[in-house]
């Protein structure tokens, strides 16, 4: 009979630490990745359970087992690190499923603490753009090489720290990011609007419902046959302005900010400031700036109620739906379709 495996070494979860996050430091004290280490402990208690990681938002308790019995901890302590332990009012398509942006300032503080860096719980909430202890715009791309973020916790002088995995730079100590003025008076605005954001996301369910019904429009693809990009291209009143590459994967979803970077998460934000105020959702009355955009949008089923209204043939499905705008999005633009200049329109106090 097989007995579960019990670690060495194992360091203590933070308190506002990601269940993954800490994984990945007891995995980097022994040379390994989290999910070697997995397997490692799933092969020791004699079940088949490697192939897959712990979820940070529900995490399968059985997984979970495995880990406390390893490192000796609590398994409560361990389950009330999970985002659904901390945000229980947080729906899951609120939560990203990808890549987790960080803040530098963050490394660097841990740095200084003189302890190990770790992934912040709130960076993997989908409002969350900027960071609200340092004020600054989160990263989802490598200062040095530019490529998208992809983090690895390693061993250097004594403890752990954030490293890029394409370009093996380690990502403390810069703080260029942050010295630019107009790059904090952004932060600045945009943190205002995240936590109005965070408020409706956990409070009142209609105010909610309004705001993922104006995401999901600004994000469906625009009306014209054959257009691929997103209905938010009329705001920018740009002749030719093409979707760009890495904002198309959130064209035409039914949750289109978990399949976006930083940046375009943090202009939906600002575009749903411009076009609804303070109030930041739709209210019984569309505004005319808004509804001009959302006059545009392609019947989509999480828009229409599964009906094509353009061509009454019923329900669409949303893989169905999504797959046709990716495949149209890897096409040229021809000159007729999305947002050219017979294609704009008049958004008064949006642009002067």
């Amino acid at each position: 009979m097989m007995v579960s495996a019990r670690l060495p070494v194992a360091p203590r979860p933070f308190r506002d630490e990601l269940l993954s996050s800490w994984m990945a430091r007891v995995a980097a004290r022994y040379g390994a990745e989290p999910l070697e280490l997995m397997v490692y402990l799933a092969g020791q208690g004699g079940r088949d359970a490697g192939a897959r990681q712990v979820d940070d938002v529900a995490p399968d308790m059985g997984l979970l087992m495995l880990w406390t019995k390893a490192c000796r901890i609590d398994p409560e302590r361990l389950r009330r690190r999970s985002l659904a332990s901390r945000y229980p009012a947080q729906p899951r398509d609120w939560c990203l499923t990808e890549t987790v942006p960080v803040c530098l300032a963050c490394f660097d503080a841990d740095v200084a603490a003189g302890r190990d860096a770790y992934l912040r719980g709130h960076w993997r909430l989908t409002e969350q753009v900027v960071c609200p202890v340092h004020r600054t715009m989160l990263l989802d791309r490598c200062p040095t090489c530019r490529g998208h973020l992809r983090l690895s916790l390693r061993m250097l002088n004594g403890l752990l720290r954030p490293f890029c995995r394409k370009c093996d730079a380690v990502l403390t100590g810069g703080g260029g990011e942050a010295e630019d003025p107009l790059k904090l008076d952004f932060a600045a605005g945009v943190l205002d609007l995240q936590r109005q954001i965070s408020e409706i996301v956990r409070g009142d369910t209609g105010h909610l419902d309004r705001l993922e019904y104006a995401i999901r429009t600004l994000w469906a693809p625009l009306d014209r046959d054959g257009a691929a990009r997103p209905v938010l291209a009329l705001w920018y009143d740009e002749p030719g302005w093409n979707c760009p590459y890495e904002a198309r994967a959130a064209v035409g979803r039914s949750a289109p900010l978990q399949h976006l970077s930083v940046r375009w998460r943090a202009l939906t934000l600002v575009i749903l400031h411009d076009l609804f105020g303070a109030d930041l959702v739709p209210g019984a009355v569309l505004p005319e700036a808004a509804l001009v955009l959302f006059r545009r949008a392609a019947p989509l089923p999480w828009l229409t109620d599964g009906q094509d209204l353009r061509k009454g043939k019923g329900k669409r499905t949303i893989d169905a739906g999504a797959e046709r705008v990716h495949r149209l999005s890897k096409r040229p633009v021809h000159r007729s379709n999305g947002n050219f200049l017979d294609e704009r329109g008049d958004f008064g106090r949006i642009h002067p």
